[in-house]
């Protein structure tokens, strides 16, 4: 009986033990994108879409770099053009800088403009995507913390 009483203390402290340890839940949203085969415009790589991207300054020159990624895109029903839905503008307070968006090789505009024909999106293919900033009028950039969206819209037509 003795040695039951002297066991006892120690099976308490160890299920105690056990039992004070919370469990811990962890999570990963999982996310997954599977085209259409007739028509898509789709980022390559991380969905950098998604994600602020930041205009390199660069302090020697005193301008600014590109955003330089690429989409891949297909149509198996014609051309694939694309537009602007504004100007592409950042903007800090009340001073702004005027951006450049190109994808493959044309420049978007808030008109729409073929950036691949009927022959060159029925394979499919990859485009280099780059949003540059215009030097201002005055030359200079005005200090500031810029921020701003850029909104395009693709499309495909039968020929």
């Amino acid at each position: 009986m003795k040695s039951l009483l002297k066991a006892l203390p120690f099976a308490l402290l160890v299920a105690g033990a056990v039992q004070a340890a919370d469990p811990i839940e962890k999570q990963v949203l999982v996310t997954a994108v599977v085209p259409t085969a007739a028509f898509y415009v789709e980022p390559i790589g991380s969905d950098w879409m998604n994600d602020p991207q930041e205009l390199p300054w660069n302090p020697i020159k005193s301008t600014f770099g590109e955003i330089r990624h690429q989409l891949q895109a297909k149509s198996t029903v014609g051309p694939i053009t694309g537009y602007l839905l504004a100007s592409p503008v950042i903007t800090s307070g009340l001073d702004a800088i005027d951006l450049n968006v190109k994808v493959g090789a044309t420049d978007l505009e808030t008109t729409p403009n073929e950036i691949l024909n009927a022959s060159q999106a029925l394979p499919g293919t990859v485009m280099d995507f780059v949003i540059t900033a215009k030097t201002p009028a005055g030359g200079a950039f005005t200090p500031g913390n810029y921020q701003g969206l850029v909104s395009m819209m693709f499309e495909t037509a039968a020929p």
